[in-house]
Formats: structure tokens, C-alpha cells, sequence
């Protein structure tokens, strides 16, 4: 008897049999498509890693934030922001990126470089898996649409080289979400159920929002199984995809709370709790500008292909496969929401959309799964030909953001003379801190503290105790009121003063100091460095200094009062 080998996928909105007694040649052809979906895997890669290298620099300055808690760590002196000290802080974001980095800083490497690299590695899965189908999405053409969206994404290839922990978080939030509603499409199966919710346990000590993006994707995909043929959930399928989720998340939640005693990271308190609202504006603006570059084109092209698809549909499966896409925009949606409710980012700081950045790609599979659903009936176009569209026109969306990214990364003057490429390979390597913290070494003795506006790479690079005036990593100042509007706002003067640092750094132009230029002039705008310039002005135990390799305002206590 003739052997018959039959297999059958979900295409995104119907279901293929495939006979390959039936099917002449369907073998060979198989092959070949996969050698296709390789060649294609190859080349978005090599566009992918020249993105990544072109946009390569020093790493942002909130990524030190994280390798000094892993310097600790790797020394032996447990999560800390500054060793010793009691009671503890949870000054950062990502546990899992600080034990992480923890292990190249043990083995005597760079951090910075082990991130890149690690990020670059995330990003790449996330191409692979898009053309492997770890997805609800089967057609390859669609596949490959969604592929080459993240390969063309700059701020996806930025983040890369930045150091923080964004796009590895963005990589865990595509695979979990992406296996999980490829079970929920279909008959679940508890093994990729298990690994689903396992990267979703992951996620979720990587960023807090993974616990969002969970509860969102396990409504939407356990919504789905309501029809009469497929009817509910069981409760041992359930079991097999909220386990390893719980395992992992309580334990460290658990751990957390008992060792830090929040319920939020201080990073949150500092930044978005206490302003009354005052930064809901702040979000709203956010979203608008990430709304034209990156929002716009997925959400109209999947809008208008909803509108266009029959409301009818005769196919279990494409009904299903619909209302999938549905609930996946709609929890991308909600996330979004979320980041307008805490008030946006700071894109002096952060360019780009990294807030919005780990939703991107979900967004991307939801309007691609609407689109080649509606094209089944646009009997005028090929799928291929609506698969081009669909790419080239959310790629050409985000093209002005990321030529703006990619001009403010190209060296210029004498840097550019040496060779792109040699200075792009030096800068992936490098971990700059500039002059700054060797001046502060030579000033100061390894128990005199420091009080900085900026707690990433000066308090890395010299290890000194730092008292984080914006409050990111001090549990007094996270705390109190926003007085006014913005990001990183809150300011306690005097209670920065009360600790006795050796020295102060103060983010506005010395010109203010001298009264040679306006507070606004001096690039301030915070009340907090106002109020703290003043005092300082009218201390007897503070002296401005003059030779400090910096334009903004630096203060020493003086050698009278330290003695």
C-alpha cells in the first residue's frame, strides 16, 4: 500500500491538507521553499547585523544602572546598589538582565559588549522564529512579510546596541505570545503550552509588563475556545499553561517583596507614581509621536482589511483565526494605553519608541494575520503581491525615524576619515566613560559618597558610594510627591545636602552658578535643581569648582568640613 503522509496548518484564516500521494512533486517542492525561507533568513540577517553595527555607540546611560547591581553581584555583594547598604534598593528594571550581565562581568568582560551581543542574539530569534512559524501565521509569504518587518525595524537594530534590556525583553515577549496563540488557534498541545508559559515566566522578571502581556494574551487566547466544536478550555490544559508562569514569577516575587518590601521596583515610585496625573499629557504626547511613525500603517492596514473581510465566515478555522488577530491587536492596544497612563518615556534619553518597542512585532503578526485573511477575497491580488504591499508600506512608516537614528549614529568629522566600518567595529567593542570618573577617582577616597542627576555610568565606572538625587535608587526621594511635570521630576535639596556627599553634581550649565545665563539658558528646567543650586550658593561647607571636565555645575564640600 502506498504510503500517504498528510499534514494540515493553520495558513492563518483557513486550513491546507497537504497529500503528498496526491500532490505530485509536493515533496520537492517542499525542499525548495524551505531552501527559499533559508536564503531569505540569510540575507534579512546580513541587513539585520549592518543595521546594528551602523547604529553601535558607547550604550545608553541607564544601562550602567544595571551593570553596577551586577558588578555587586558578580563581587559577591549581593543586588546592591551600594554595598552594604541598608535597607536595600531595587534601583533597576530587569532582574533577570542584572544576573545575566552578572556573569561576563565575573569572567572579566565588558558588560556592554556582552549585551550587545545577547540583544543582537534575541533579535535574531525573533527573525528565526517568524520564519519557522512559532506562530499563528503558516503562509510562508505572510511569514516572510513579518520577517522582513522586524529585520527592517531600526529602532529594533538601535536598542541592539544600547545595553539595556529591551530587546531581549521584546524577543521573550514574541516567542511566548507567538506560541501561545498558536496552541490557542488550535488543539493545544501541553508541551509548547509548558514553553510558552515558561518564556512568558521569563518575560515577566525581565520587565514588569510581562506580567501585563501575560494576563492579556491568556484572556484573549482562553476566549477563543467557545465555539460548539472545540468548547472550553480543560482545566488540565490550563494547568499545563499557567504552571510555569506562576512557578517562576511568584518565586521572585516572593523573594522581592520580602527583600525590598514594595510592591513595585523603586524605578517606578521614582518615575510615575505621585504625579497626580500631572504626566498623563506627557503620554498622550508619547503616543502621538510613535503614533505616525509606527502605529499608524499596521492599525489602518488592519482596520481596513477587518472591514473587508466577509462578517460570515464559513470556515471554523478563519473565524477562529480572525478573532485571534482581533485580540492580539486589541491587547497591543491595551499595552499601549498602559504607556500613556505612566506618562510616555523620555525620548531625550530613550529616542525612539522603547516603550512601544516590545508590542511592535505583535502588532506586526495581528495586522499581517487580518491582511491575508481579507486578501482571500481580493481575487484581483496574489497574496505575494499584497505581502509586498503590506511590508513596503509600514516599512516606509517608520523610514524618517530611522534615517533620524541612523544620521545621529554616523561618526562625523575626524571620526568618519578613520573608515565607517573600522570606527563602527571600535565602538562595538569600546565601553567609553569619558574623563569624568577619573577626575572623581582622583578627588575623591573610596568611602567619600557622591550625589549625581545621572546614576548610570559615573557611579559604574567609579564605584563610589552615589546618592541618586532623581531617586531612581533611593527609596526617600522615589517616594515623594511629583512637583511638578515630567520624568525623573522628583527632587529632595535638602535631603541630599543632610547626607554630606563629597561632591554634587548639578545638571545645569555652570554660566547659572557664575550668574552669567538664566536657569532656563543653562538648560534647566527642573525645580528641584533650582532649589539646590540656591542652597548650595548660600552653604558655608560647599564650594563650586571650576576644574571639573564638565560643563554643568559641580559642588565640593569643603576640606575643613571632611576632615
Amino acid at each position: 500500500m502506498a504510503l500517504r503522509a498528510s499534514a494540515c496548518f493553520q495558513t492563518g484564516f483557513n486550513c491546507v491538507e497537504l497529500d503528498s500521494r496526491r500532490v505530485p512533486g509536493s515533496s520537492s517542492e517542499h525542499r525548495l521553499a524551505w531552501a527559499g525561507t533559508v536564503l531569505l533568513g540569510v540575507a534579512l540577517m546580513a541587513i539585520f547585523l549592518l543595521a546594528c553595527l551602523l547604529l553601535t555607540g558607547g550604550g545608553l546611560d541607564d544601562s550602567f544602572i544595571t551593570y553596577r547591581y551586577a558588578k555587586h553581584l558578580a563581587g559577591g555583594h549581593g543586588i546592591a546598589w551600594n554595598v552594604g547598604e541598608q535597607p536595600p534598593v531595587e534601583g533597576y528594571t530587569s532582574f533577570l538582565w542584572v544576573v545575566l550581565n552578572a556573569i561576563p562581568i565575573a569572567l572579566g568582560g565588558s558588560p556592554l559588549l556582552a549585551s550587545k551581543l545577547l540583544s543582537i542574539a534575541a533579535a535574531g530569534a525573533i527573525i528565526v522564529l517568524t520564519l519557522s512559524g512559532a506562530h499563528p501565521i503558516q503562509e510562508r509569504p505572510w511569514r516572510a512579510v513579518l520577517a522582513t518587518l522586524v529585520a527592517l525595524c531600526t529602532p529594533l537594530a538601535y536598542y541592539t546596541q544600547t545595553g539595556m534590556e529591551t530587546v531581549f525583553f521584546t524577543a521573550l515577549a514574541f516567542a511566548s505570545t507567538g506560541l501561545a496563540l498558536r496552541e490557542f488557534a488550535g488543539n493545544p498541545r501541553p508541551l509548547w503550552l509548558m514553553a510558552s508559559s515558561t518564556l512568558f515566566g521569563l518575560a515577566a522578571i525581565t520587565r514588569p509588563e510581562g506580567v501585563m502581556l501575560f494576563g492579556l494574551i491568556a484572556a484573549s487566547g482562553l476566549s477563543l475556545r467557545r465555539s460548539a466544536e472545540d468548547g472550553r478550555i480543560s482545566r488540565r490544559t490550563l494547568l499545563f499553561f499557567v504552571a510555569p508562569f506562576f512557578a517562576i514569577w511568584l518565586t521572585y516575587f516572593m523573594w522581592r517583596l520580602q527583600h525590598y518590601g514594595w510592591l513595585f521596583p523603586n524605578t517606578y515610585y521614582a518615575k510615575h507614581s505621585g504625579n497626580r496625573l500631572l504626566n498623563l499629557p506627557l503620554g498622550v504626547y508619547y503616543l502621538v509621536l510613535a503614533w505616525a511613525p509606527y502605529l499608524a500603517a499596521p492599525v489602518s492596514l488592519g482596520a481596513l482589511a477587518w472591514v473587508a473581510t466577509p462578517t460570515r465566515e464559513e470556515d471554523p478555522s478563519a473565524r477562529r483565526s480572525l478573532q485571534l488577530a482581533l485580540h492580539l491587536g486589541g491587547a497591543c492596544l491595551v499595552y499601549v494605553l498602559y504607556i500613556v497612563w505612566v506618562g510616555g518615556d523620555d525620548r531625550s534619553a530613550f529616542p525612539s519608541v522603547r516603550l512601544v518597542l516590545p508590542v511592535l512585532p505583535l502588532l506586526w503578526m495581528a495586522t499581517v494575520m487580518l491582511v491575508a485573511g481579507a486578501s482571500r477575497h481580493w481575487t484581483k491580488l496574489s497574496p505575494r503581491a499584497c505581502a509586498v504591499g503590506v511590508a513596503a508600506l509600514i516599512s516606509l512608516a517608520w523610514a524618517e525615524d530611522g534615517l533620524q537614528l541612523l544620521k545621529a549614529s554616523v561618526p562625523a568629522g575626524g571620526d568618519s576619515r578613520q573608515g565607517l566600518l573600522k570606527t563602527k567595529l571600535a565602538q562595538f567593542t569600546d565601553e567609553p566613560h569619558g574623563p569624568l570618573p577619573a577626575w572623581i577617582l582622583e578627588h575623591t577616597q573610596p568611602t567619600d559618597v557622591i550625589a549625581v542627576p545621572w546614576a548610570g555610568r559615573v557611579p559604574y565606572a567609579t564605584g563610589r558610594p552615589t546618592l541618586d538625587m532623581l531617586g531612581l535608587n533611593d527609596t526617600h526621594i522615589a517616594h515623594l510627591p511629583s512637583l511638578q511635570r515630567g520624568i525623573d521630576v522628583k527632587m529632595d535639596p535638602e535631603y541630599v545636602l543632610a547626607r554630606r556627599p563629597k561632591l554634587i553634581f548639578v545638571n545645569v550649565n555652570h554660566c547659572y552658578v557664575q550668574k552669567e545665563c538664566s536657569f532656563a539658558d543653562a538648560g534647566g528646567w527642573k525645580i528641584g535643581d533650582r532649589q539646590l543650586i540656591e542652597l548650595l550658593r548660600q552653604s558655608p561647607d560647599y564650594d563650586w569648582v571650576k576644574d571639573a571636565p564638565t560643563d554643568i555645575s559641580v559642588f565640593r564640600r569643603r576640606e575643613s568640613l571632611a576632615q
